[in-house]
């Protein structure tokens, strides 16, 4: 599934782009690099079977990595300050609540210097692609309805209740609901761990919630059937992953499901 070739390609047409002093071509293309890197890293480490993983695929997005820090540490992209906006909104929209302190990971100071970003990178002050690139991914979705906006979280939620015994997994939690169940455990396993939190930062959520309740559970229990879910869920976790890219660039919900559909469906 990782394009070798994509990514000689792209990073080729970078250097030429950024060459010719196109910087907006030239980071248009770089975000594309490092969106597609942080797909590829989701299904290395929670889809890929052992007869799909190779060495020089784990190598190769070492490398890119490696490259897009040294791009970064040049230009100053501020790549990390974009996955953190879009996990921010993702997780907004969606209503996975962040109520840890440390996951508070943008104050009102990086708030206002988003639109500032890369100044000394662009040769024409008046037309700022990172400002663009920025407002786009954080504005994507005011023209959706609610409604529309669900309709990506609850087709993957629907594939994920598939992948093990659903009934039978209810029964650990008597004291909920079942969409309590969807929205407060499954959601924030599948949503959590496609935006690289660990087991524990997604159990502590869940189990705040779980013993608002009034429902007991001991937290290693509870870190111990994350893991097991995650395993269980790869597919959909990488479907989470590559349908928040899509809308933070403008896809419509519809088309999103389109797109992720083929990969729940284990046709690709």
């Amino acid at each position: 599934m990782i394009d070798k070739n994509f990514y000689l390609e792209n990073l080729s047409a970078f250097d030429i782009l950024i060459q010719d002093e196109d910087p907006k071509q030239a980071q248009s293309v770089i975000f594309r690099v490092y969106s597609m890197l942080q797909r590829d890293k989701i299904w290395l480490q929670n889809v890929a079977t052992e007869e799909e993983i190779f060495d020089e695929d784990a190598e190769l997005l070492e490398e890119v990595e490696e490259e897009l820090k040294e791009l970064d540490a040049k230009y100053d992209f501020r790549f990390e300050t974009y996955y953190q906006l879009v996990q921010q909104e993702m997780t907004k929209l969606s209503g996975l609540r962040i109520d840890n302190e440390e996951d508070d990971f943008l104050d009102d100071h990086d708030a206002e210097e988003i639109s500032n970003l890369q100044d000394d990178f662009l040769t024409e002050k008046d037309e700022d692609p990172a400002e663009d690139f920025y407002t786009e991914n954080i504005d994507a979705f005011p023209h959706l309805s609610d409604e529309e906006i669900d309709l990506v979280p609850e087709y993957i939620l629907e594939s994920a209740k598939t992948r093990f015994n659903y009934p039978e997994f209810l029964k650990l939690f008597p004291s909920a609901d079942v969409s309590s169940v969807e929205e407060e455990f499954l959601f924030p396993v599948i949503a959590g761990k496609a935006f690289g939190e660990t087991d524990t930062e997604i159990a502590e959520k869940i189990f705040s919630f779980f013993t608002s309740l009034g429902y007991e559970i001991a937290f290693p229990q509870l870190l111990l059937l994350i893991a097991q879910k995650g395993k269980e869920l790869g597919r959909e976790i990488l479907a989470f992953k590559v349908a928040s890219d899509s809308l933070n660039q403008g896809a419509h919900p519809t088309a999103v499901i389109q797109q992720i559909s083929q990969l729940l469906r284990g046709s690709i």
